[in-house]
């Protein structure tokens, strides 16, 4: 029997070089063991067998907090085939103070380990140095806007600004490339990448299972996780889906293959910090003939396997596309937001003008049902070569979003969408896409216009917001999200002067006013205003003084 080696696994892409025995909340802390099993058997069977279709894992560790604060808490995390003889448990502990643990297995190779170590609080400047070491994404359940924010597991609020990274799984594609992709990200303001980790995905190339759907391609797993740990040191939380649907999955995948290897993500990543996802576009080809009430149970698995109550949602396909229109949906929230699982909403609108005005209607509704649920646009208008759409239709996009009531926005263009690097070119396909190398195009305005918006609204008490385009007149923008009398944002689209209701304050409450030109991203004008009445704003320029119009953010917040 394999004596058991333990290494905390650092959110890097390399293993840490902390002592065995001590490890940082949410860090990913990892265990390995080898199973009496001998290496002869049918190792094709042993992914199979070890999550036998409505069974037990085959390896389980308990972990139990001890002392400090973690004392009283106890989790329960499944283990995982890696291979050969080698099984390995992840656990991100939640909480500082010592822990220990204890296995289960029927292999006598795994079962009954025990073990102790000790999680050391993070500081103040390290968490300032990472987002993610506040812990796993959650909807906030406290607060004036509960039920429609983000949070991390300690309560710091979580705004989202996601990046469409869908195929960087495919072979081919060498780890500096994602370095710079998570390092521009991140500089930009970026907090969630959103990525393939499927099963089947667009092709054979970025498949993680073999075309049985038996055998793990455990090679390229590792790869990804090392993309995935990367993301998590830059402090980006990763939005996987273990399946793209589409055209007879039912024939072509089968449920129970679909159930084992979303079992086997759970398992897998579980320790990371991650987004789970049911699959992308899940309503394709009506539910890829797998029926909508398979999808709703396979939530269920997911919300069972994970010990964590972090997100999970499902990426749905909109009216108007051949792939969604046997069971189309603008968003979750018009089918599944009854669903217990389902703990926020995610639409994708779809891509041309038409469809990007769509984005604050859609937003709207999902944000108005009850119980409420965070709504975010995970598939908005991409910004597929520089110029198509503009930097004023993606800004459009994001800020009618997030002043409907959005938990934030996410973005998709340029080169990244379709994983289109030198070392491994896509196609041009049905979509615009800019095919030479000549132009950084994660430098895109639209991305940089997406970024100020996140900073803006990271700069300010965000998460005491709410949407409130009644307090607006005049003005064909009905863009406002308020903490009334005491702050106001508003998103002028064509610019113009505004009326802005900034009651219930009195006259003698004075409030401070910026205008930001959102196309050069500066302060162009600021002011004091009395408050107890509706007071009209104007814009440093306006036609036809100025023949181009822009579109422009007003603040206003109550002086203390």
């Amino acid at each position: 029997m394999f004596s058991p080696h333990v290494l905390p696994l650092l959110l890097s892409a390399v293993l840490s070089s902390v002592a065995a025995d001590e490890v940082r909340p949410w860090q990913v802390y990892e265990l390995m063991w080898e199973s009496e099993v001998s290496a002869e058997s049918a190792i094709p069977s042993r992914y199979v067998e070890s999550l036998p279709d409505g069974g037990p894992a085959f390896l389980t560790a308990t972990f139990r907090g001890d002392s400090g604060e973690a004392a009283g808490q106890q989790l329960a995390v499944s283990g995982f085939w890696d291979g050969g003889r080698t099984w390995r448990v992840r656990f991100a502990p939640p909480a500082a103070g010592e822990w220990s643990y204890v296995t289960s297995s029927p292999d006598r190779g795994l079962d009954g380990h025990r073990g102790q170590f000790r999680c050391v609080a993070w500081t103040a400047e390290e968490f300032a140095a990472n987002p993610t070491r506040h812990g796993f994404v959650q909807v906030a359940r406290n607060g004036p806007q509960a039920g429609h924010i983000f949070q991390y597991a300690d309560g710091t609020p979580m705004f989202w600004l996601g990046d469409t990274w869908w195929n960087w799984t495919k072979r081919g594609i060498p780890f500096a490339r994602v370095q710079h992709l998570v390092d521009t990200r991140a500089a930009q303001g970026f907090n969630v990448g959103q990525l393939f980790f499927a099963g089947s995905g667009w092709g054979r190339d970025s498949a993680l299972l073999d075309r049985t759907y038996q055998l793990p391609d455990l090679e390229h797993l590792r790869h990804v996780e090392q993309m995935i740990s990367y993301a998590n040191s830059q402090g980006i939380t990763v939005w996987v889906h273990g399946w793209w649907s589409g055209k007879n999955m039912q024939e072509r995948v089968g449920a129970e293959h679909a159930r084992r290897w979303t079992r086997y993500m759970v398992h897998r990543l579980g320790a990371f910090n991650v987004i789970w996802v049911l699959a992308g576009e899940y309503n394709m080809h009506n539910y890829g003939g797998m029926g909508l009430e398979f999808w709703k149970e396979l939530g269920q698995l997911i919300d069972r396997e994970d010990p964590y109550d972090r997100l999970l949602g499902a990426h749905p396909t909109p009216p108007g596309w051949e792939g969604g229109d046997a069971a189309p949906q603008w968003s979750t929230a018009e089918v599944l937001h009854d669903e217990p699982w389902l703990n926020y909403h995610q639409s994708q609108v779809g891509h041309g003008r038409w469809r990007n005005e769509m984005i604050p209607q859609v937003v709207r509704a999902a944000y108005c049902l009850e119980p409420a649920k965070p709504i975010v646009v995970t598939e908005p208008w991409y910004e597929f070569i520089e110029g198509n759409p503009t930097a004023a239709d993606i800004r459009f996009g994001g800020w009618s979003a997030v002043l409907s009531g959005a938990a934030g926005h996410s973005y998709g263009g340029g080169h990244v969408w379709r994983a289109h690097v030198p070392e491994s070119p896509a196609d041009r396909g049905a979509w615009p896409l800019q095919l030479d190398f000549s132009t950084d195009t994660l430098d895109y305005a639209g991305a940089r216009s997406l970024g100020f918006l996140a900073q803006f609204m990271r700069g300010i008490a965000w998460w005491q917001l709410a949407p409130h385009p009644e307090l607006l007149h005049e003005n064909p923008s009905p863009y406002c999200a308020a903490e009334p009398g005491r702050q106001y944002v508003v998103y002028l689209r064509w610019g113009g002067s505004v009326k802005l209701d900034l009651r219930p304050s009195t006259t003698d409450d004075e409030f401070a006013f910026t205008w930001i030109d959102l196309t050069s991203e500066q302060t162009r004008r600021t002011g004091t205003v009395a408050g107890g009445d509706i007071r009209q704003f104007s814009p440093p320029e306006d036609y036809p003084g100025v023949e181009e119009f822009k579109d422009w953010l007003l603040h206003v917040r109550r002086r203390e």
